[in-house]
């Protein structure tokens, strides 16, 4: 896969974010109409096509979320082999999470589905 579809890609997963976010705003009164896991695994997405981790911290602050919450999503992708723990050399050796290899290709196949125009179809 070329830097540019992977940009391409990381574009679609921000986008994704900001319409949850968007819809959040609308129906904030209720946690049921969430997705945290799929925030999770996008917010891992884009951080690694940025060439990093992401903190538990950051994602709970990100998402509107405890983190206690965030880190029970955590264990439970992790142990799903979705995620795995890492240490960040930029913050400082903190605790950080990324994406597995084929997690990171899982989220390439589900940001392709939700492509309105089908552009980045790379079968």
């Amino acid at each position: 896969m070329t830097l540019e579809v992977e940009a391409e890609y990381a574009e679609l997963a921000k986008l994704e974010l900001r319409k949850q976010r968007q819809r959040d705003q609308y129906l904030s009164k209720s946690d049921i109409f969430g997705d945290p896991a799929w925030e999770v695994m996008l917010e891992a997405y884009v951080a690694a096509t940025e060439s990093r981790c992401v903190r538990l911290t950051d994602l709970g602050r990100d998402l509107g979320k405890p983190v206690a919450i965030v880190t029970r999503l955590a264990l439970i992708l992790e142990s799903e082999g979705y995620v795995e723990r890492c240490r960040s050399h930029d913050n400082g050796g903190l605790r950080c999470l990324q994406l597995t290899v084929d997690a990171f290709s899982w989220c390439e196949q589900c940001l392709d589905l939700r492509s309105d125009d089908g552009e980045f179809q790379n079968n």
